[in-house]
C-alpha cells in the first residue's frame, strides 16, 4: 500500500500551487512588485517599468499553473504601463522605446511560460514512465511465475524471484546465461524453433514442456513467450513466463491411471442382456452354440453370480410331503 501511494504521488507531481490558492499568491506577488516599484519611483522614475513584474512572471511561471502565470504577466504589463510609462495613468504608449520594452517584456514572459510548461509536461511524462516502470518491476518481482527476459543475442537479461524459486538459480547465476542452460535432455532443439517464431512477432502461449532445475531435477512448466518491442515497434528481445504445472500433470496422470483401472474392471464384469431361449418345462437355457444348459450353470458362466442349492416351501411340500408330515417315533 505504501509503494502504491508513492507511485500515485509521483504521477500527481505538478505545479507547487494550483487553483484559487495559486491565483491569490499571484495577486500578492504582483502587489508586492507594484509596491516596491512605487517605493523606488523617486529613484528610477521612467526606468525599468516592468522590472519587478518580469521577476514575478518568472517566479509564478515556475511555481504555478498556466492560468495564474498568464494573470501575473498581464497584470504586470497593465500596472507597469499605467503607473510607470509616460504619459502616466494612461494606457497609450507613445514612445517607440517603451513600446519595444513592453513587447520584449510580453515576449520573454510568455516564452519563459511556454518552455516552463513544456519542461513540466516532459518531466510529468518521465515521472509517469518511471512510476509505471517501478510498478511493473514490483509486479514482476512479486509474481510467483518465472518471468525471464532474453536479449536478441539469446542471453538472459532479467530474472525475477519466481524464476529463482522455480529453477533454483539465483539472479546472479542466471544473468548472461543462454536460455538453453535450462533445457532438459529430452527437450532437444525446441527453444530454437520457438524463438525463431517469436522473432517473427508471434506469441507462444501455454507451451508445455520440461525444464531442468539447478539440482538436476526436472520440472514440468507451461511457457508463454512474447516478443519485447521498443518505442519504434522493433523487436529487441523476448519475455518468457513459466508456470509450474507439475502438480496438475501429476493429478492428470493419476486420473488417467484410475480410468484405465476402471475400464479394466468393467471389462471383467459379465452381464446378461437380450432374449434368452429357455425351456418352458425343465427351464434349461440354450447357449450361442445350441447346447441346453442348466439355468444356474448358464448364469454362472455369463455373470459374476454363483448359486447355493436349497428347496422352497412349495417344492418341499410337493416332493417331500410324506416325510414332513410323518410323526417322529418316540423310543421306549
Amino acid at each position: 500500500m505504501k509503494k502504491m501511494a508513492t507511485w500515485e504521488q509521483e504521477e500527481a507531481k505538478g505545479p507547487a500551487l494550483t487553483g484559487r490558492r495559486a491565483y491569490a499568491w499571484a495577486a500578492i506577488l504582483v502587489g508586492l512588485a507594484l509596491a516596491l516599484r512605487l517605493a523606488l519611483d523617486s529613484l528610477w522614475k521612467e526606468s525599468l517599468p516592468f522590472g519587478f513584474f518580469f521577476l514575478v512572471s518568472i517566479v509564478v511561471s515556475q511555481l504555478m499553473e498556466t492560468g495564474p502565470s498568464v494573470f501575473a504577466i498581464v497584470a504586470g504589463f497593465v500596472l507597469g504601463d499605467w503607473f510607470f510609462i509616460v504619459p502616466r495613468h494612461h494606457f497609450l504608449i507613445s514612445s517607440p522605446v517603451e513600446r519595444f520594452n513592453a513587447s520584449l517584456y510580453l515576449a520573454i514572459s510568455f516564452g519563459i511560460l511556454f518552455f516552463t510548461q513544456r519542461t513540466r509536461q516532459a518531466q510529468s511524462r518521465e515521472r509517469a514512465a518511471s512510476a509505471a516502470a517501478a510498478r511493473l518491476a514490483a509486479i514482476i518481482g512479486s509474481s510467483d511465475d518465472a518471468i525471464v527476459g532474453r536479449s536478441l543475442e539469446g542471453k538472459i537479461v532479467s530474472w525475477n524471484a519466481g524464476a529463482s524459486k522455480l529453477y533454483g538459480y539465483t539472479e546472479a547465476e542466471a544473468m548472461g546465461q543462454p536460455m538453453t542452460f535450462l533445457l532438459a535432455p529430452e527437450a532437444g532443439s525446441e527453444v530454437a524453433s520457438l524463438l525463431e517464431r517469436v522473432a517473427q512477432g508471434e506469441h507462444i502461449r501455454h507451451f508445455e514442456t520440461t525444464r531442468e532445475r539447478k539440482d538436476g531435477g526436472l520440472v514440468e512448466v507451461s511457457l508463454s513467450i512474447s516478443p519485447v518491442l521498443n518505442s519504434a515497434g522493433q523487436i529487441v528481445g523476448t519475455s518468457t513466463i513459466g508456470r509450474d504445472i507439475s502438480e496438475r500433470r501429476r493429478a492428470e496422470r493419476e486420473r488417467e491411471c484410475l480410468l484405465d483401472d476402471l475400464q479394466k474392471v468393467l471389462g471383467q464384469v459379465k452381464t446378461l442382456s437380450g432374449l434368452l431361449p429357455i425351456c418352458a418345462h425343465c427351464k434349461k437355457i440354450r447357449d450361442d452354440k445350441g447346447y441346453w444348459n442348466q439355468i444356474e450353470l448358464y448364469i454362472r458362466q455369463h455373470s459374476s453370480a454363483s448359486f447355493t442349492h436349497s428347496i422352497c416351501p412349495d417344492c418341499a411340500a410337493r416332493h417331500y410331503g410324506p416325510f414332513l408330515t410323518e410323526k417322529p417315533q418316540v423310543a421306549r
